[in-house]
């Protein structure tokens, strides 16, 4: 994958400007509303082509579900932390859901162990039977 910039414009909804990908100075814009999700679909197929995304390449499946799962695991963290502090008012609990949420980021981003990676290996298939 080589480097490439996008610029991603937001609150169409305000402007009333076209949802849109475009080429500029060698640059890809894209215009969407986050509010209103317009132009949402632009940005994920756009993010999957440039990042080579092939929905059939049944190598890459494996990896993705992982890091799917990862994510997953991340933003439910983040959402218990939120209702933590808005509701309970217990900054103590966000943090330990920030932990939680940074863990499984380290997931992805190879932050965390390789003792830890292959605990959840083992713990998820069937290894050697």
């Amino acid at each position: 994958m080589k480097n490439k910039i996008t610029v991603v414009l937001n609150k169409i909804d305000c402007s009333q400007l076209p949802a849109c990908l475009m080429q500029q100075d060698g640059l890809d814009i894209i215009y969407l509303s986050a509010k209103t999700r317009v132009g949402i679909d632009l940005l994920q197929e756009h993010l999957k082509n440039i990042m080579g995304y092939q929905a059939s390449t049944e190598g890459q499946f494996t990896a993705r579900r992982r890091h799917l799962t990862a994510l997953e695991t991340a933003k439910d963290a983040v959402l218990r932390g939120k209702n933590n502090l808005l509701v309970a008012k217990a900054g103590e609990l966000l943090a330990e859901e920030l932990r939680i949420a940074n863990l499984a980021l380290g997931e992805i981003t190879g932050k965390v162990s390789s003792d830890e990676l292959l605990g959840k290996i083992f713990a998820t298939f069937c290894i050697g039977k």
